[in-house]
């Protein structure tokens, strides 16, 4: 394992491209998100993906987050984005909100739910959206703590030991990201989070 502290000085962009390199290369990082630290790895990589699926399974009937580097990057994996859906993309992202959405026949098992959705972010998190623009692919994120622990806003000592790269950016406000799905009608909150948005919670 590696781990990289990350700070203002110049360092940043040999991180970034470390990252890259990681993700591109098959292997799973702990970096850091929005207001937690998460476990990333390449979309489409099986290896990568096995490797996730031993450190955070997946919960029944939900699947990872797909996080792209520019708003416009969802349009391959969603049937569309309606209006509700351009107005909190417009809003909040880059940003600490996670959208869910019909997904489209190109999206990749890794993020399609089993209700056929996907769940999509463009970080806030500059570091995480540049690292995302430097592997050109999609990348998947999970919070980096076991199932049905809360995430966390410092890194996960109990799995830095057990992935490639850790990049530590000191503590994090602890906050994930809002999750509102965007099929059907209205906007749903699924899980309250850093950003405030209308919609009756699930």
């Amino acid at each position: 394992m590696r781990r990289i502290c990350l700070g203002d000085e110049p360092g940043r962009d040999d991180a970034i491209a470390i990252a890259a390199a990681v993700l591109r290369g098959g292997g799973v990082a702990i970096l850091p998100a929005e207001g937690v630290y998460g476990l990333h790895a390449l979309a489409t990589h099986p290896v990568a993906l096995a490797t996730l699926r031993r450190l955070k399974p997946r919960e029944t009937g939900k699947s990872y987050i797909g996080l792209v580097a520019q708003p416009g990057d969802v349009q391959p994996w969603v049937i569309s984005v309606g209006r509700a859906a351009r107005s909190l993309i417009e809003s909040h992202w880059p940003g600490a909100l996670t959208l869910i959405f019909e997904a489209s026949p190109a999206t990749p098992d890794s993020i399609r739910g089993d209700d056929g959705t996907v769940a999509l972010r463009c970080p806030g998190n500059l570091f995480l959206r540049t690292v995302i623009g430097a592997v050109g692919a999609m990348v998947v994120s999970t919070s980096a703590n076991a199932p049905g622990d809360p995430p966390t806003g410092r890194v996960p000592e109990e799995l830095a030991s057990r992935v490639e790269l850790v990049v530590d950016a000191g503590a994090l406000s602890g906050i994930p990201s809002t999750i509102v799905s965007v099929v059907g009608d209205e906007p749903r909150v699924v899980r309250p989070g850093a950003v405030e948005v209308g919609g009756p919670p699930s």
